[in-house]
């Protein structure tokens, strides 16, 4: 049997943790949690005078009633949610369709370039879709050259629709 030697130092450093505890995802209830459970979010806006454009894209919830993603501040999408922040918003899956029994609700966008609220859902986008953001920024990379990716959070206040004024039967 031979003696093995270990170095007490090489051996901590090698098993060493990080002291800081990971923080549990959010746990969120109510309408956020649609937005939450959502592998996609399609997002409808105006492009032009009776003109849509919907496109997929990675959310995170904010708040109760609001949910954010990022854009380049280069893209057209960013000036016409500058212009005309009325958006519409729907849950999808992975494809980028609309999931099975939801609907469409609508929102207001306004765009964020700065402050503490900018790093903290990157921070949160990152948690939730880990290898999706890589992808989604090697994606940005090749079609758009060196314009900065997810540079601008997009806010979106939805409003749920109120109940409907029936007559009286």
């Amino acid at each position: 049997m031979t003696d093995l030697m270990i170095d007490p130092a090489a051996a901590r450093t090698q098993f060493a943790r990080d002291a800081t505890p990971v923080p549990a995802p959010r746990q969120h209830t109510g309408p956020a949690a649609v937005w939450q459970e959502a592998k996609t979010v399609l997002v409808t806006r105006a492009i032009g005078p009776r003109q849509l454009v919907t496109v997929p894209r990675l959310v995170v919830p904010i708040g109760e009633n609001g949910l954010a993603f990022r854009t380049s501040s280069y893209s057209a999408e960013a000036e016409q949610l500058a212009q005309d922040g009325r958006v519409l918003v729907q849950p999808g899956d992975w494809r980028g369709t609309p999931a099975m029994g939801s609907r469409q609700l609508q929102g207001q966008a306004r765009l964020i370039s700065e402050g503490t609220f900018v790093p903290r859902v990157q921070a949160e986008l990152e948690a939730k879709y880990r290898w999706r953001t890589s992808f989604a920024r090697m994606a940005h990379r090749l079609a758009n050259g060196s314009a900065p990716y997810g540079n601008l959070i997009v806010l979106v206040t939805v409003f749920e629709p109120g109940p409907l004024a029936l007559p009286p039967i």
